[in-house]
This record gives structure tokens, C-alpha cells and sequence, in this order.
């Protein structure tokens, strides 16, 4: 999957754009806007920031090598509001599982969106084939877990712990 849209979002694959320098430099900056300290706050340690200078480059680096990830961009203005993350287990099995993470930043806070990304992600991967879908939310993030639940997520206690309830969803 390449890319998919929603009714206001457009989500594509950054793969591209990190290719390219300049492409990415212009990425870069506009993730400084993005990746805040309140942002990343209920995200786990190592989702957050180093203190270096190339920290915003390093962070993508590191998102790069682990999962792939999507830009979230506004269909009307095109501006990038947020990224999606998503990490595959087992690919080539007949049900992997894949864990979802998504990041918006201040200026897309409540507008939807995230709604909006996760159920567009459901219904995009519907006819991939069967496969779990798997995200963790801090406890203190309710928002967060509500936004799971109306895309047909439930908690599963098994796989949660004291600081993080595990959220899944199977698709056939």
C-alpha cells in the first residue's frame, strides 16, 4: 500500500520524499512544527526526541528502519497535520499482525483526524487480506483509546500492562 485517502486526508508512504535530500529537508522542517513535546509526550521512550541537534533527522531515520510510515496530509491545502506508523510482524504468514501508531500535530487536534486515519486504515485493509491490528495507548490517553474504539478496536487485557492498555482488531 502506497497510499489512501479519506474524506479530508490524503496518506501517503514517505519513502519517496526521505529519498530525496531536498524532499527531505523540507520533511524535516515541517516535523519540527509536529513532533512537540506534547505531541510525543504520551508516546513510548523510544518514540521521543534525543537532545541532538540532528535529533528531528535521527528520529526519522530510526522510524525508517523499523516501520513504515505515512505522511498525513489535509487533501484541500496538502499541508502535513501528522504521520502514521505502521510496524508488520510476520509478513508472508497468513494472518499477521500489525502494529498501528499515529501522531498528529497541535493544529489537528480535534478536527477528527485521527478517527478519520484510523478507520480509513481499516477499511483500506480490508481487502488485503486477514491480518490483526495492534496499538498501544498510555492509560492517561482516553482520547486516544476512544478513537480505537469507534474503528472496532477492543482492549485486549492480556497483552496490556499497568501503563499501557493494548488495543486489537482482526480483519478477515
Amino acid at each position: 500500500m502506497q497510499s489512501f485517502t479519506t474524506d479530508r486526508l490524503t496518506l501517503r508512504d514517505w519513502s519517496p520524499v526521505i529519498a530525496d535530500p531536498q524532499q527531505r529537508r523540507a520533511l524535516e522542517a515541517t516535523l519540527s512544527d509536529i513532533l512537540t513535546p506534547d505531541v510525543l509526550a504520551p508516546l513510548p521512550e523510544p518514540l521521543q526526541l534525543s537532545g541532538k541537534a540532528t535529533r528531528i533527522a535521527d528520529w526519522m531515520s530510526a522510524r525508517a528502519a523499523e516501520c513504515t510510515v505515512f505522511t498525513i496530509a489535509e487533501t484541500g491545502s496538502g499541508a502535513i497535520v501528522g504521520l502514521l506508523l505502521l510496524a508488520e510482524d510476520g509478513a508472508g504468514t497468513p494472518a499477521p499482525i500489525c502494529h498501528v501508531g499515529y501522531l498528529l500535530g497541535p493544529t489537528a487536534w480535534g478536527k477528527g483526524y485521527a478517527t478519520e486515519v484510523v478507520a480509513g486504515l481499516v477499511a483500506t485493509l480490508r481487502g488485503a487480506g486477514p491480518r490483526t491490528l495492534r496499538a498501544g495507548v498510555g492509560k492517561g490517553n482516553a482520547a486516544s483509546a476512544r478513537v480505537l474504539e469507534k474503528a472496532g478496536f477492543h482492549r485486549h487485557p492480556g497483552l496490556s500492562d499497568p501503563e499501557t492498555d493494548m488495543f486489537e482488531r482482526r480483519i478477515a
